[in-house]
This record gives C-alpha cells, structure tokens and sequence, in this order.
C-alpha cells in the first residue's frame, strides 16, 4: 500500500438528507414485498410477472446491496495534505482525486446553492465546474490552471485554514 502523504485536515460527510433514507427504505420496502410475496409465498406480482431468477437478483440489488450501499458506504472524505487537497467519494471513487498546490491559482470559501449543480453527489454544472458535494451550501472553490471545482465542506474555515498554513497566503 503507497504511503499517504501528512494528512493536515481531513472531513468525513455522510448523507444527512431525511428524504434520501426515506426514498432508499421505500424502495427496500418495495423489492422486499415483491420478493417475499412471489418468491416466498408462491403469489405472483401483476399480470404479467417478472421470472423468478429476474425478481430474486432485482430483490438482492435493490433490497439489500442497494441499502447497505446507501447506508454503509457512501460518504464524501476531504484531506488537505502537504502537497495538494484530495477527495474520495465513496463508493464511486477508487482513488482519490488530488488537486496539487501547484496547479491552484485561487481558492476560496462559498456558499452555493443547489440550481448551481443540480444537487448532490459527483456534478458538473453549465458553466464546466466540477462539484464533489454531500450536502449543505457551503464549499471551497478551487481555481485550477485548466478547470473550477468545488468542495462541499460543513467546517470551510477549518479547511480554508489549513490550506492558507500550507500555501503560506494566510
């Protein structure tokens, strides 16, 4: 395993959003009481009912990787390091992205709003910016030589803070 660069900051977001685990348990909910009523009872969904094989990985994925996925996994991890700001969101990155000190022009605390990126997660907007975001409406905005991104945080003068001590602009 590569040995991790001094990790100065480091912020872990996971999903907050009432609504977001509502939506995730309905939809558990439902695969679960399809599953149990054609499968386990014998008593089939709708006229025209999906194959048993089709119904139990449709259940597997959606009523039990699906959830564990949600509740378990995703979550939005920020470090600031000696040699650059690295995030890694959880499970859909493999690696994290680093975006050096030598590649930041400008930096600077923001509060954005949602129509900015159309949401949480992993977005680009319009405008070409990229927005690793868990939720909120404060961030980082980091100005690189070839492109804008933004950084969901929930602490911005923490990790605004560890940037100036490591670039030497506070």
């Amino acid at each position: 395993m590569r040995k991790q660069n001094h990790v100065i900051y480091r912020e872990i977001q996971k999903p907050r959003q009432i609504w977001a685990w509502v939506l995730v348990m309905l939809i558990a909910l439902l695969f679960w009481y399809i599953f149990i009523q054609q499968i386990l009872f014998g008593i089939p969904i709708g006229s025209k009912p999906a194959p048993d094989v089709i119904l139990i990985i449709a259940w597997f994925l959606f009523g039990v990787i699906f959830p564990a996925v949600m509740i378990g996994f995703i979550k939005l991890i920020t470090e600031v390091r000696k040699d650059g700001i690295y995030v890694l969101f959880m499970p859909f990155h493999f690696h994290y992205r680093n975006f050096l000190y030598k590649d930041i022009e400008d930096y600077e605390s923001i509060d954005y709003d949602l129509s900015n990126f159309g949401g949480w997660g992993v977005r680009i907007n319009l405008k070409g910016e990229k927005a690793y975001t868990m939720y909120g409406k404060q961030g980082i905005k980091l100005f690189l030589k070839n492109e804008t991104v933004v950084i969901g945080t929930q602490k911005p003068n923490e990790i605004i803070k560890a940037i100036d001590l490591l670039t030497r602009k506070g």
